[in-house]
C-alpha cells in the first residue's frame, strides 16, 4: 500500500492506493465527509470508464489523474474519489482539485521509482 496525505487550511486529502497483483486500486478521498463520488477504471490500453454517483463532480479529479497514471502504469487501475468541504469556495475548489492531480502526481513518480508492480 502507498499512503500519501496533504492539507492547506481547512482542506485534508488522503490518497490511498492498493495493489491487486500487477493492478492498483486508488482511494482518494477528504474534507468533512469523505464519500464516494466518482471512479474512473482504465489501463494504458483500453478507454477510460468514468461512473459518476449522484451528480458529484469528482470526476475533474478522476480523470485528469487517470490520463497521467495511464502513460506510466502497465496494469489495469481504478482511482475512487470523493472529497466534501462545507460551505466550499470556488478558491477551495480550485485547491482541491490542484492538491489531488499533485498526490496522483506523487503516486505516479514512486510507482516510477519501483513500486510499480
Amino acid at each position: 500500500m502507498i499512503h500519501l496525505e496533504r492539507t492547506a487550511g481547512r482542506i485534508r486529502l488522503v490518497l490511498n492506493a492498493y495493489f491487486m497483483g500487477e493492478d492498483i486500486v486508488v482511494l482518494l478521498s477528504g474534507g468533512d465527509r469523505p464519500h464516494l463520488g466518482t471512479i474512473t477504471a482504465g489501463s494504458r490500453l483500453e478507454p477510460l470508464s468514468t461512473l459518476q454517483l449522484q451528480n458529484h463532480k469528482e470526476f475533474y479529479i478522476t480523470e485528469e489523474i487517470a490520463v497521467r497514471l495511464r502513460k506510466q502504469f502497465r496494469g489495469n487501475f481504478a482511482i475512487c474519489c470523493g472529497v466534501h468541504l462545507n460551505d466550499i469556495t470556488a478558491e477551495e475548489i480550485s485547491l482541491v482539485t490542484e492538491i489531488s492531480v499533485e498526490l496522483g502526481d506523487e503516486l505516479i513518480g514512486l510507482l516510477a521509482e519501483g513500486q510499480q508492480r
